[in-house]
């Protein structure tokens, strides 16, 4: 598993909380999965390497929330796509030990 840090700004808090919100994690697969990301995704949740995903994909697929979080935080989408993309392979890989999510 990469190594994995506690979020640092409030920022990064938020995207966590809004993206990767426990309660609608099945949900956010399925949606990145039907986008064409699965292969991405499983290696997230698998214990071999992760792959990489880019900001351009995510905005694809998450362009609204991606949006909403640049609103709220007074930045751009393209610097929180970019964000988003490095941090959320971490967060599910982290959050899936032996290749299962903790619930």
């Amino acid at each position: 598993m990469a190594a994995f840090e506690a979020p640092a700004t409030p920022l990064e808090q938020l995207l966590i909380a809004t993206l990767y919100d426990g309660s609608q994690v099945a949900a956010a697969f399925d949606e990145l999965r039907q986008a064409g990301l699965g292969d991405k995704v499983d290696s997230w949740l698998s214990t071999g390497e992760n792959l990489p995903v880019t900001a351009d994909e995510l905005g694809k697929v998450l362009g609204g929330h991606i949006a909403r979080i640049a609103t709220v935080t007074g930045t751009t989408a393209d610097e929180i796509a970019e964000k988003v993309a490095v941090m959320l392979p971490l967060a599910v890989d982290a959050a899936s030990p032996n290749g299962e999510l903790g619930q």
